[in-house]
């Protein structure tokens, strides 16, 4: 019995290991790249403060109440992309029209939706609105690379909710680089649990690069 319990002990250690020196060298990472980019896009972010309040005055930046690691609440940082208090109006344009009712539905957002400000729009399509969140990664409460950070309704009741809030919500990830907005939520939320099954430093390495080619090319994203 000893004799074949101690490779299978010795194998769990040996894995528990690993994903330590994943999880501190990953950990590692987000913070000397959030520092790199931070200071690398600080006058891209200047021009984006100033275009936002000319566009649409102020708040320049969005603060989202979302589910961190563990289910935790985090306030997400982005640019604004939409006319101030727009949320509220959600309500009214779903309930006017079933088109879009359906296409929020189903994707949760929309296409061509009518409370995006103009500088909005570009920010969307380049994914410049994201640039906040480093801030959220060198605080702990994102990384880099894991599921998008969600709102508590969209997990409520849903089976994969445990597994994707076992890490860190990520600035990008498995879906955006495989049709980004062009997936259905119920896509979406399949890549992310593939994501954190199958992560580590490979898979990790190709989104990265995916992610460069999605943002330049800004195929899937509005």
């Amino acid at each position: 019995m000893e004799q074949i319990s101690h490779p299978r002990t010795r194998s769990a250690t040996s894995s528990s290991a690993s994903d330590a020196v994943y999880a501190f060298l990953r950990r590692l990472f987000d913070l000397m790249a959030a520092v790199i980019l931070m200071i690398l896009f600080a006058p891209v972010m200047v021009v984006i403060a100033l275009a936002t309040l000319l566009d649409s005055g102020v708040p320049i930046i969005y603060r989202s109440a979302r589910l961190g690691r563990h289910g935790h609440p985090i306030i997400v940082l982005k640019f604004r992309t939409m006319r101030d208090g727009s949320h509220h109006h959600l309500a009214e344009l779903l309930t006017a029209d079933e088109e879009l009712r359906l296409e929020y539905f189903v994707n949760r957002k929309l296409r061509e939706d009518p409370r995006r400000t103009r500088v909005g729009t570009f920010l969307r399509k380049t994914s410049l609105d994201e640039l906040p969140q480093l801030w959220n990664v060198l605080r702990g409460e994102m990384s880099l690379i894991g599921p998008r950070p969600y709102f508590a309704h969209e997990l409520a009741g849903r089976p994969e909710a445990d597994e994707l809030l076992s890490i860190r919500p990520g600035m990008t990830g498995l879906w955006q680089v495989n049709g980004r907005s062009n997936r259905t939520f119920a896509e979406r939320i399949s890549l992310e649990v593939r994501y954190v099954r199958r992560r580590g430093p490979v898979l990790d390495f190709k989104i990265l690069v995916l992610t460069a080619r999605a943002v330049l090319t800004g195929r899937g994203a509005y």
